[in-house]
């Protein structure tokens, strides 16, 4: 099975490869930092699996994520990622992901996830399962989703950041965009989350799990 292992932790890919490289199944063709090398990678080794480690949730990553699905259909990708919120896992799969991993869960549980989506399967290690599948299980209709799931891509970028600290400033120029549409989208994440302050954003940040402060 030939993976391309995806990640902007170098100290990372290459433990995940140590690792893997233990298993007879497996084999490591190729590492990319998140993002067009990413897709460049794929496009030139065509593996069988795409493992790709995000740790911020940006539209930017959820993008790799699409362009790889689109433009590789017949590579199975497995997102892992410290986040446990139902917004971003299902931002991932609508993206094109086949597998989820939380990055607490043990090596084994990625091997899992790796057969799992080689077999034709979708995998959802069991720490996003319980917090999931409850939301479905009242009726054959998705049932409504919580104020956070209706956040943008945008927005989910913007809150996970001003949990880690950063300023308007450093988020307009991480996203590409102005001071002014940062506030304005500040301003729309405190509508949507019901909170009148940034400590307040930072909070509920803290509680859907999208920022590795939580853990």
């Amino acid at each position: 099975m030939r993976i391309v292992l995806i990640a902007d932790d170098r100290i990372l890919r290459d433990g995940l490869r140590a690792l893997l490289g233990q298993n007879a199944t497996t084999e490591v063709i190729g590492q990319a930092n998140c993002g067009p090398e990413a897709a460049e990678r794929v496009s030139e080794l065509r593996p069988d699996v795409v493992i790709a480690d995000i740790g911020s949730w940006t539209s930017a990553n959820v993008e790799m994520v699409r362009h790889i699905a689109q433009a590789h259909p017949e590579a199975r990708i497995i997102v892992l990622s410290p986040f446990r919120n139902q917004a971003f896992v299902a931002a991932v799969f609508r993206a094109g992901t086949h597998g989820y991993v939380v990055k607490r869960n043990g090596f084994d549980e990625l091997l899992r996830a790796i057969d799992a989506v080689r077999s034709g399967s979708t995998y959802l290690c069991p720490r996003v399962r319980e917090l999931i599948l409850p939301e479905y299980a009242q009726s054959h209709d998705a049932v409504r989703r919580p104020a956070d799931a209706c956040l943008t891509e945008r927005e989910a970028a913007v809150l996970q950041l001003l949990a880690e600290g950063r300023t308007s400033k450093e988020i307009a120029l991480m996203l590409e965009v102005s001071s002014k549409t940062i506030d304005a989208c500040r301003r729309q994440l405190m509508k949507k989350l019901e909170v009148n302050s940034v400590a307040g954003l930072v909070k509920r940040a803290l509680a859907m799990g999208m920022t590795t402060l939580a853990s």
